[in-house]
């Protein structure tokens, strides 16, 4: 294969430098991205030759594989000549047909990303896989990443430090952020034995994780923050409503915390004594059954106690249960008008809720495209739901065209911040386009 080093223009492949969790423990769901500003595609030297776009077209069309992907290159970029996706595809496409590393690797992200071609992560790692094994460090730091993620390629800790760890040893200054966290995963065998090698170890089952089955180190993070004695009850209200979010480390240290007879005793105490917000928490643990001092009648009339003295959390929990006919409370059109209430009173919860209620339950004549762009603006600004919704949305075809990449990218944004549901969206939508190579088969 050719390969030709240079600079890189590096596209948004996926979230990708971390760890997540339990079920995405995973360097694709990192909650930051590198430190340095990671330019989109990988450009060769060719690029800075000042081509005539009659001179480098009528090298492409005489089979140049370096002026097929430059010219490739320029009509995905608009330069020199009008954008034209479907012109850069086919150019860069068939200078990667020629086995050109630089194109391989441009061809796969735009696979990865369905940028003028259908997504495809399979053929996208074939790629990648190629680029690297021609000693492409970004390449190599993408396989080692996709080594992780348990979605494309069945995960395995050994491959994925072999990968970053060789890109790390080029300089690849995204790979040496990560390789310290990865290598405590990787087998001594293995770590031992790649200073002497220069092929890859055999591929083989991942070795079993202690951390597979506990929490994310993602979710909520500033709930570390507030985890001190004084603020029990705040704290225990920030952890359940990271776990209603569906955020394994919510439930976690909520878990943790309600062990602790103290807490227990305070939320008690607190709710008896009038604490409104101490009655949600209270209704809270028992609906979860992390407590079962109170049954859970009587935890609901805590709940609704603290939901008609508007404490917020209490009035959105209260309609969800109304909505999705949680505890017997089958009445839809009470859990609306509660929320309808609450989103009137503040809370932009409640609003996020109304607004994909409409767009996903299709309640009552609403423009489904300003929905969308409400629950867009929401996810923009954080909102784990609205994150989830506006995957759905782009997965349905619901306000907004249907986008398969697009949908991807926003479970796997919400999978980042440690929703289950979205990583298994994640994983129904890639094994639904699965193929049946041995290489992707994740589970025996």
């Amino acid at each position: 294969m050719k390969y030709i080093s240079s600079v890189v223009l590096f596209l948004i492949l996926i979230s990708c430098t971390g760890f997540s969790q339990d079920t995405t423990e995973s360097l694709a769901f990192k909650n930051k991205r590198p430190r340095q500003k990671s330019p989109y595609f990988y450009r060769p030297d060719l690029a800075y030759q000042i081509w005539q776009k009659f001179k480098l077209t009528q090298e492409a069309n005489a089979g140049d594989p370096l002026a097929e992907h430059e010219l490739g290159l320029r009509y995905l970029l608009g330069e020199g000549m009008p954008a034209d996706t479907s012109q850069a595809v086919y150019w860069i496409k068939k200078a990667a047909d020629q086995k050109l590393t630089s194109a391989e690797y441009n061809y796969a992200i735009l696979l990865i990303n369905g940028i003028g071609v259908p997504w495809d992560p399979f053929k996208a790692f074939k790629l990648f896989q190629n680029a690297a094994d021609d000693g492409m460090v970004q390449a190599q730091y993408v396989v080692g990443i996709l080594y992780t993620d348990n979605l494309t390629v069945r995960r395995d800790y050994n491959l994925a430090y072999y990968w970053i760890k060789k890109a790390a040893d080029n300089d690849y200054e995204p790979a040496k952020e990560i390789v310290a966290k990865l290598e405590p995963r990787a087998s001594k065998m293995i770590v031992d034995s790649l200073l002497n090698t220069s092929s890859p170890p055999k591929e083989e089952n991942p070795i079993p994780d202690p951390s597979e089955n506990l929490t994310s180190s993602l979710g909520l993070v500033f709930v570390d923050l507030i985890y001190f004695k004084r603020n029990l009850i705040e704290a225990g209200v920030y952890y359940y409503r990271a776990l209603r979010n569906d955020s394994p480390l919510g439930t976690n240290l909520l878990w943790q915390l309600s062990r602790d007879p103290e807490f227990i005793q305070t939320v008690q105490k607190e709710s008896e004594a009038g604490n409104n917000i101490a009655k949600f928490l209270w209704y809270g643990l028992t609906a979860i059954n992390f407590s079962n001092r109170i049954v859970i009648s009587d935890a609901l009339i805590l709940l609704d106690e603290s939901a008609k003295a508007y404490y917020l959390p209490a009035m959105v929990e209260s309609g969800l249960n109304h909505y999705t006919s949680r505890f017997g409370r089958s009445s839809i059109e009470s859990g609306l008008n509660i929320w309808k209430t609450a989103a009137q009173l503040g809370s932009k919860e409640a609003k996020i809720r109304l607004t994909a209620s409409r767009v996903l339950d299709s309640f009552g004549a609403y423009n489904k495209k300003e929905d969308f762009k409400i629950l867009k603006k929401a996810s923009e600004e954080g909102s784990l739901f609205a994150m989830v919704s506006v995957g759905l949305c782009y997965l349905q075809g619901l306000g907004v065209k249907k986008s398969i990449p697009d949908a991807v990218n926003n479970f796997r944004s919400a999978a980042q911040r440690g929703s289950r549901f979205a990583y298994e969206e994640l994983k129904r939508i890639y094994d639904e386009r699965r193929p049946a190579d041995s290489e992707f088969r994740i589970s025996n």
